[in-house]
C-alpha cells in the first residue's frame, strides 16, 4: 500500500512523489542510488573467496590432465618395450653403459626410439635430447643444476630386478624370468637408469645416490609402467621406498 505525498495533477490522475517512505522503485532520476562502500566490499569479499575455493580445483584439474598424458606416454613405451621383445627373443633392453652418446653407447631411450615414434628426433643440444616426445612427462620442469635433469628424459627404467641380473651376454632382461610381469615396475619417473637398490623418492637438485632417485611428479605419487604392459599411479613421497615394486619376484 502506498502512502501517498502531495503531488502534481496530471489530469484526473495524481502521481506520487519520490519520498522516504516510498519504496524506492520511482522511474524518476531523482531516485537512482549506486553502491555504498559497505556492499562494494562484500562482493569484493565474495568474489575473493570465490577464488580462493576455485583456483586450487583448477590446479588439480591441470594436474590430472597433465597426469593422464604421463598415463598415455608410459602406455605406448610399454608397447615398444613389448614390440622389442617380441623382436629379440622376449629380452627387454638395458643400456649397455650410460654414456649416452648415440651411435657409440645407447640409453634405453635410443633402443627403443624405432618403437615409440622418436626415430629420428635425437638432438644432441637439446635439453632433454628427444625433444616433445613421449620420454617427456608434462610435470616435471628441465634442471639445469649438478648433473642435470632431464639428460634424455624424464624416464628412468629398472636396470636391475634384483636379485635377478641381466644376462650377462647380451645386458638384456630376459622376461620369462619376472614371475609376476603385472605386478613388477619396469619404467617411472626417475633421474635416470635405477636398480632395486636406489628405488627411493628423491627430489630435484638432491645429490643422492649419484642422483638416481624416483621422481614424485603426480600429486604426491608417480606413474608406473609394469612389465606387462599396463600403467598404474602409486602413491609415494620423498624418502619412500617403491623396491617391493621392482622386483624379479614382485608380488
Amino acid at each position: 500500500m502506498y502512502v501517498f505525498q502531495k503531488g502534481k495533477r496530471q489530469g484526473a490522475d495524481v502521481v506520487p512523489m519520490c519520498g522516504s517512505r516510498l519504496k524506492r522503485s520511482c522511474f524518476s532520476s531523482e531516485c537512482k542510488y549506486g553502491f555504498t562502500l559497505i556492499e562494494l566490499l562484500v562482493v569484493i569479499s565474495i568474489i575473493a573467496l570465490l577464488a580462493a575455493i576455485l583456483f586450487p580445483v583448477f590446479g588439480r584439474a591441470r594436474e590430472k590432465a597433465r597426469q593422464a598424458t604421463c598415463i598415455s606416454n608410459l602406455k605406448q613405451l610399454g608397447s615398444a618395450f613389448l614390440m622389442y621383445a617380441q623382436d629379440f627373443d622376449e629380452m627387454f633392453p638395458i643400456p649397455s653403459n650410460t654414456a649416452g652418446v648415440q651411435g657409440v653407447n645407447y640409453y634405453w631411450q635410443d633402443i627403443i626410439a624405432v618403437y615409440s615414434g622418436a626415430k629420428g628426433k635425437y638432438n644432441a643440444s637439446a635439453n632433454p635430447r628427444y625433444v616433445n616426445t613421449v620420454y617427456d612427462c608434462p610435470s616435471l620442469d628441465p634442471f639445469t643444476g649438478s648433473g642435470g635433469e632431464r639428460v634424455i628424459g624424464d624416464y628412468g627404467i629398472c636396470q636391475l630386478f634384483w636379485p635377478l641380473f641381466p644376462e650377462p651376454s647380451s645386458s638384456l632382461i630376459d622376461t620369462r624370468n619376472i614371475i609376476n610381469p603385472a605386478s613388477t615396475g619396469l619404467l617411472t619417473e626417475a633421474r635416470a637408469t635405477f636398480n632395486y637398490a636406489t628405488a627411493k623418492v628423491g627430489v630435484v637438485g638432491e645429490d643422492w645416490q649419484n642422483n638416481r632417485f624416483l621422481r614424485s611428479a603426480h600429486s604426491n605419487g608417480l606413474n608406473v609402467l609394469y612389465c606387462d604392459g599396463h600403467v598404474n599411479w602409486t602413491r609415494a613421497v620423498v624418502g619412500d621406498n617403491l623396491s617391493n615394486i621392482f622386483r624379479y619376484d614382485a608380488k
